[in-house]
């Protein structure tokens, strides 16, 4: 099983013996807004607002205010670039995609015996968390090795039973080797007295796409109730190279006098360079419910309110491992765990159960303005499998994170045919904070809209922007990385009503 050390702060306490830590927790409880590009050039803001098809999966009531049918689907392009710094060396990366961001169809009709009460039912897909990225990270490694960490997880074991996808692979490319095999003691041929340049690229893949299914119900047209079952669908890919390289060639022996190392098979010395990837991927489905109600105030005020129950996600890893060595003297190593086709996980992730309160005010028919407010605490995130392997796991995400907020504002100005839309919205570190600091992700939105009869189409412009503190291996052993995030995407919608 893998052995996935420390990448971010957020996962400093959380060294495991598994592969799946709180990082896998936080990836999938951590969603943003998605939906119409009506809805994201509003920041997703429409938690009292409603009759728009991203309702189902923020307030479902919101479908209730449909009182006709509407069908549409929504494209767009996505630019996300990394600029990443390690002891002041800095590298930027730059990824295009072109995501499905989702569908909607909602069919609405008058009660028959009671007019001013109506049902609706709606069917959505909406891409609700985008993994596309690249990463590099490269600088001095300031006197630092990943071997360090090999020997950290190494000494005190014997060498049968190193962890076979890390340390253990470390032995067996002779990058450490057993000296004292009575207290079961390693040393590493890696001489971090000469400086070493490390680099990590970092590649992810993949998306959680939600399909929702809603009923919804409006009373009198004053109270508004919906319901929405919602199965989101997670594909995500993960490929890392970590490397280490003596570029000087300080280590080499015919300049440096230091004693030979010698293994038990081979005799080498002049350490040149290391390379560790890890490779997994990541598929399963999940299942939530979700409730809401509206309440129309007055024509000018609505207030709104959801609960949204925790997501249960049944996921399957694949993984493999690779590490390689290179030697001025002993020649190159490689080994691969597992050694055949790669290894399969089964477990579960469950996320937090979120609160949002919502009001809308609203002016004649010239203009719109809505605001969210969430409340989520990540302390109840949890893995489980059977047999249960994450109970330290979990120990560290309720000693590790907090409860915090996420607010979402939009606006909307109705010039017709055409509509100006602003927004935005912050989410809130899972550490606590709020507005500012590390892992507080800000969006700035925009767009607009043009209506003709049953016809419309809807441009929206999202740019999203966080920093992130970012280790490339266990923290006790390598300097932070800072990660400057940068996203933008152009989406468009295109729909009719009926």
């Amino acid at each position: 099983m893998k052995f996935l050390f420390s990448i971010t702060t957020l996962c400093i306490m959380s060294i495991s013996l598994v592969s799946q830590n709180d990082i896998d927790a936080m990836r999938y409880s951590q969603i943003f807004f998605g939906g119409t590009s009506r809805s994201k050039a509003m920041a997703g803001s429409f938690g009292a607002l409603g009759a728009d098809g991203s309702c189902m999966g923020n307030n479902p009531a919101g479908i209730g205010l449909y009182r006709k049918g509407d069908i549409n689907i929504s494209f767009g392009l996505k630019f996300y670039s990394v600029e990443a710094i390690h002891n002041g060396t800095s590298n930027k990366n730059f990824k295009a995609s072109v995501p499905f961001d989702g569908l909607t169809l909602v069919g609405a009709w008058d009660s028959k015996t009671q007019p001013d009460n109506h049902h609706a039912l709606g069917l959505s897909c909406n891409q609700i968390a985008n993994f596309n990225s690249n990463t590099t990270i490269e600088g001095s490694a300031n006197f630092k090795s990943i071997t360090n960490d090999f020997l950290s997880s190494a000494n005190g074991k014997p060498y049968t039973n190193l962890d076979n996808s890390y340390s253990g692979m470390a032995y067996d490319n002779y990058l450490i080797d057993i000296y004292d095999t009575v207290n079961n003691k390693y040393t590493s041929l890696v001489n971090t007295k000469y400086d070493l340049v490390q680099s990590k690229t970092i590649e992810t893949r993949g998306k959680i796409n939600e399909w929702c299914f809603n009923y919804a119900y409006g009373y009198q047209d004053k109270i508004y109730i919906g319901a929405t079952l919602g199965v989101p669908v997670i594909n995500y890919n993960y490929n890392s190279v970590y490397s280490e390289a003596d570029v000087n060639d300080s280590m080499r022996r015919s300049t440096n006098t230091s004693p030979s190392y010698y293994y038990p098979t081979k005799s080498v010395g002049g350490f040149k360079n290391l390379s560790y990837q890890e490779v997994y991927k990541t598929s399963g489905t999940g299942y939530n419910l979700k409730v809401g109600v509206i309440y129309r105030a007055a024509d000018f005020i609505r207030l709104g309110a959801s609960f949204h129950s925790p997501t249960v996600y049944n996921l399957t890893d694949g993984y493999v491992y690779k590490m390689s060595a290179n030697f001025d003297e002993g020649g190159s190593f490689t080994t691969q765990y597992p050694t055949d086709n790669g290894g399969k996980f089964n477990y579960q992730v469950i996320t937090p159960m979120k609160f949002t309160g919502s009001v809308a005010l609203l002016y004649k028919k010239l203009g719109v303005m809505n605001i969210d407010y969430d409340i989520i605490n990540y302390k109840q995130a949890s893995l489980q499998s059977s047999p249960q392997e994450f109970t330290g796991v979990n120990s560290v995400i309720r000693s590790k994170y907090s409860q915090t907020s996420n607010v979402r504002v939009g606006f909307e100005a109705n010039l017709e045919p055409m509509f100006v839309r602003l927004g935005y919205a912050m989410y809130g570190s899972p550490f606590g904070e709020t507005f500012s600091g590390d892992f507080v992700k800000t969006f700035y939105t925009g767009g607009i809209g043009f209506r003709k009869d049953k016809m419309y189409v809807d441009i929206s412009f999202t740019k999203s922007m966080n920093n992130e503190n970012y280790y490339m291996y266990n923290p006790k052993f390598v300097d932070k990385s800072t990660l400057k995030n940068s996203g933008t995407t152009i989406a468009v919608t295109v729909g009719s009503k009926f």
